[in-house]
């Protein structure tokens, strides 16, 4: 009597974290509540391919200047990665290259002073301006830091790419 109980109570428990684990996976990470005056923004199919919740490539510019400061880790008051603080006619801008900006085989080398030219999309995080690099250019060779869809290139994609572009292949 005592064996069937405990039978019956861990295949409850096992349906329950099954049930958990289903709902995770179907419940976005991002999904927030309806009916605070919050609107759903109309998505058609053409623009749900081409953009994403976080990095929408229609809305890139491109900037350029020296760069005054170089931070390659964690620091206090920025968001995790390294970033580049670049001087440009509108102020000083803090411009993130993401966990593998600088780091890797084919990763860019940037010096204080030296001219860059970023492109990418304007965020506030924590009430913060922080530009989400998504190419670069320095001293005339182009760096890509993120792929369209804003997640940061690996250096392990980054060298496969090179390696792509050396052979002729496209994709």
């Amino acid at each position: 009597m005592r064996r069937h109980c405990l039978k019956q109570t861990i295949r409850v428990i096992a349906g329950l974290i099954t049930g958990l684990l289903f709902a995770i996976t179907v419940i976005p990470l991002n999904a927030q509540p309806l009916g605070s005056g919050a609107e759903v923004p109309a998505v058609s199919a053409t623009t749900k391919a081409e953009s994403h919740p976080f990095y929408d490539v229609t809305e890139e510019i491109t900037l350029s200047g020296p760069v005054t400061n170089i931070v390659h880790g964690p620091s206090t008051g920025l968001i995790p990665g390294s970033h580049i603080l670049l001087v440009t006619g509108a102020g000083t801008i803090d411009a993130s290259l993401g966990k593998w900006g600088l780091h890797g085989k084919n990763a860019p080398t940037i010096a204080n002073g030296e001219q860059v030219t970023v492109r990418g999309v304007m965020k506030t995080i924590r009430n913060k301006e922080i530009f989400f690099v998504r190419t670069m250019v320095v001293g005339g060779q182009t760096y890509t830091i993120r792929n369209r869809h804003g997640v940061p290139v690996s250096p392990q994609s980054r060298e496969r790419g090179e390696k792509t572009v050396q052979k002729g292949v496209s994709l």
